[in-house]
Protein backbone atom coordinates (compact mmCIF):
# COMPACT_ATOMS: atom_id res chain seq x y z
CA UNK A 1 0.00 0.00 0.00
CA UNK A 2 2.86 2.29 0.77
CA UNK A 3 4.19 1.69 -2.75
CA UNK A 4 0.83 2.57 -4.33
CA UNK A 5 0.67 5.72 -2.26
CA UNK A 6 4.12 6.70 -3.42
CA UNK A 7 3.25 6.09 -7.10
CA UNK A 8 0.06 8.09 -6.74
CA UNK A 9 1.91 10.95 -5.06
CA UNK A 10 4.55 11.00 -7.80
CA UNK A 11 1.86 10.99 -10.49
CA UNK A 12 0.03 13.88 -8.81
CA UNK A 13 3.31 15.78 -8.45
CA UNK A 14 4.16 15.29 -12.17
CA UNK A 15 0.69 16.43 -13.23
CA UNK A 16 0.92 19.45 -10.94
CA UNK A 17 4.34 20.43 -12.34
CA UNK A 18 3.05 20.08 -15.91
CA UNK A 19 0.05 22.24 -15.11
CA UNK A 20 2.25 24.92 -13.50
CA UNK A 21 4.59 24.91 -16.53
CA UNK A 22 1.66 25.16 -18.95
CA UNK A 23 0.11 27.98 -16.89
CA UNK A 24 3.46 29.84 -16.89
CA UNK A 25 3.79 29.43 -20.66
CA UNK A 26 0.24 30.71 -21.19
CA UNK A 27 0.91 33.69 -18.87
CA UNK A 28 4.14 34.60 -20.68
CA UNK A 29 2.41 34.21 -24.04
CA UNK A 30 -0.41 36.52 -22.89
CA UNK A 31 2.01 39.18 -21.63
CA UNK A 32 4.06 39.08 -24.85
CA UNK A 33 0.93 39.28 -27.02
CA UNK A 34 -0.47 42.15 -24.96
CA UNK A 35 2.78 44.14 -25.14
CA UNK A 36 3.07 43.49 -28.87
CA UNK A 37 -0.51 44.61 -29.45
CA UNK A 38 -0.01 47.76 -27.37
CA UNK A 39 3.20 48.62 -29.26
CA UNK A 40 1.52 48.01 -32.62
CA UNK A 41 -1.46 50.13 -31.64
CA UNK A 42 0.87 52.92 -30.53
CA UNK A 43 2.65 52.87 -33.90
CA UNK A 44 -0.55 53.63 -35.78
CA UNK A 45 -2.30 55.83 -33.26
CA UNK A 46 0.43 57.77 -31.52
CA UNK A 47 -0.91 61.03 -30.18
CA UNK A 48 0.83 64.37 -30.47
CA UNK A 49 2.89 65.55 -27.51
CA UNK A 50 0.40 68.38 -26.79
CA UNK A 51 -3.34 68.76 -27.07
CA UNK A 52 -4.78 70.97 -29.80
CA UNK A 53 -4.50 74.60 -28.77
CA UNK A 54 -1.80 73.90 -26.17
CA UNK A 55 1.17 73.21 -28.42
CA UNK A 56 4.41 75.05 -28.92
CA UNK A 57 6.19 75.82 -32.17
CA UNK A 58 9.51 74.01 -32.56
CA UNK A 59 12.13 74.74 -35.22
CA UNK A 60 14.11 71.67 -36.27
CA UNK A 61 17.08 71.57 -38.62
CA UNK A 62 17.69 68.32 -40.45
CA UNK A 63 21.30 68.14 -41.64
CA UNK A 64 22.32 66.63 -44.96
CA UNK A 65 22.78 62.82 -44.81
CA UNK A 66 20.70 62.45 -41.63
CA UNK A 67 19.60 58.86 -41.05
CA UNK A 68 16.17 57.87 -39.80
CA UNK A 69 17.65 56.92 -36.42
CA UNK A 70 19.39 60.30 -36.14
CA UNK A 71 16.19 62.11 -37.11
CA UNK A 72 14.31 60.18 -34.44
CA UNK A 73 16.81 61.37 -31.84
CA UNK A 74 16.53 64.96 -33.10
CA UNK A 75 12.73 64.82 -32.82
CA UNK A 76 12.90 63.34 -29.30
CA UNK A 77 15.37 66.04 -28.21
CA UNK A 78 13.07 68.69 -29.72
CA UNK A 79 10.12 67.39 -27.70
CA UNK A 80 8.10 66.38 -30.76
CA UNK A 81 8.03 62.62 -30.16
CA UNK A 82 8.62 60.27 -27.22
CA UNK A 83 10.22 57.18 -28.75
CA UNK A 84 12.95 57.25 -31.42
CA UNK A 85 12.73 53.47 -31.87
CA UNK A 86 9.03 53.62 -32.61
CA UNK A 87 9.72 56.53 -34.98
CA UNK A 88 12.07 54.29 -37.00
CA UNK A 89 9.22 51.82 -37.54
CA UNK A 90 6.76 54.60 -38.35
CA UNK A 91 9.24 56.12 -40.80
CA UNK A 92 9.26 52.87 -42.75
CA UNK A 93 5.48 52.44 -42.61
CA UNK A 94 4.79 56.05 -43.65
CA UNK A 95 7.56 55.92 -46.30
CA UNK A 96 9.66 58.79 -44.93
CA UNK A 97 11.92 60.51 -47.45
CA UNK A 98 14.33 62.64 -45.44
CA UNK A 99 15.09 66.03 -46.94
CA UNK A 100 17.61 68.33 -45.25
CA UNK A 101 16.47 71.75 -44.21
CA UNK A 102 14.92 73.79 -41.43
CA UNK A 103 11.35 72.96 -40.52
CA UNK A 104 8.81 74.50 -38.22
CA UNK A 105 6.71 71.96 -36.37
CA UNK A 106 4.23 72.10 -33.53
CA UNK A 107 4.01 69.81 -30.53
CA UNK A 108 0.36 69.46 -31.59
CA UNK A 109 1.47 67.42 -34.64
CA UNK A 110 1.63 63.65 -34.43
CA UNK A 111 4.32 61.55 -36.11
CA UNK A 112 2.31 60.99 -39.27
CA UNK A 113 1.86 64.76 -39.71
CA UNK A 114 5.56 65.42 -39.06
CA UNK A 115 6.55 62.82 -41.64
CA UNK A 116 4.06 64.31 -44.12
CA UNK A 117 5.71 67.74 -43.78
CA UNK A 118 9.17 66.27 -44.42
CA UNK A 119 7.93 64.14 -47.32
CA UNK A 120 6.22 67.17 -48.89
CA UNK A 121 9.51 69.10 -48.78
CA UNK A 122 11.31 66.12 -50.31
CA UNK A 123 8.86 65.73 -53.20
CA UNK A 124 8.68 69.46 -53.87
CA UNK A 125 12.48 69.55 -54.08
CA UNK A 126 12.49 66.56 -56.42
CA UNK A 127 9.90 68.24 -58.66
CA UNK A 128 11.95 71.46 -58.70
CA UNK A 129 15.10 69.49 -59.59
CA UNK A 130 13.21 67.73 -62.40
CA UNK A 131 11.84 71.03 -63.73
CA UNK A 132 15.34 72.56 -63.64
CA UNK A 133 16.80 69.53 -65.44
CA UNK A 134 14.09 69.72 -68.10
CA UNK A 135 14.68 73.47 -68.49
CA UNK A 136 18.42 72.90 -68.96
CA UNK A 137 17.76 70.15 -71.49
CA UNK A 138 15.36 72.40 -73.41
CA UNK A 139 17.90 75.27 -73.41
CA UNK A 140 20.64 72.90 -74.58
CA UNK A 141 18.42 71.55 -77.34
CA UNK A 142 17.50 75.09 -78.42
CA UNK A 143 21.19 76.08 -78.47
CA UNK A 144 22.04 72.99 -80.56
CA UNK A 145 19.21 73.79 -83.00
CA UNK A 146 20.42 77.37 -83.27
CA UNK A 147 23.97 76.17 -83.89
CA UNK A 148 22.73 73.77 -86.56
CA UNK A 149 20.69 76.54 -88.17
CA UNK A 150 23.69 78.91 -88.17
CA UNK A 151 25.90 76.22 -89.70
CA UNK A 152 23.33 75.56 -92.42
CA UNK A 153 23.03 79.31 -93.09
CA UNK A 154 26.81 79.64 -93.40
CA UNK A 155 26.95 76.65 -95.76
CA UNK A 156 24.16 78.10 -97.87
CA UNK A 157 25.94 81.47 -98.06
CA UNK A 158 29.21 79.76 -99.01
CA UNK A 159 27.42 77.82 -101.78
CA UNK A 160 25.80 81.01 -103.05
CA UNK A 161 29.15 82.78 -103.12
CA UNK A 162 30.69 79.89 -105.06
CA UNK A 163 27.81 79.95 -107.53
CA UNK A 164 28.17 83.73 -107.91
CA UNK A 165 31.84 83.56 -108.83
Amino acid sequence: MNMNMRKTSMMILKITIRMVVIAAIVAVFYVVCRKTFDYGAAIFSEEAMAEKGQGQEVVVTIPYDTTTAELGKILVESGLIEDAGMFNIQAVLYELEIYPGTYQFSTEQNVEEIIEVINTAYWEAKEAEEAERESKEAAKKKAEEKQTEETQTEETQAENEEDGE
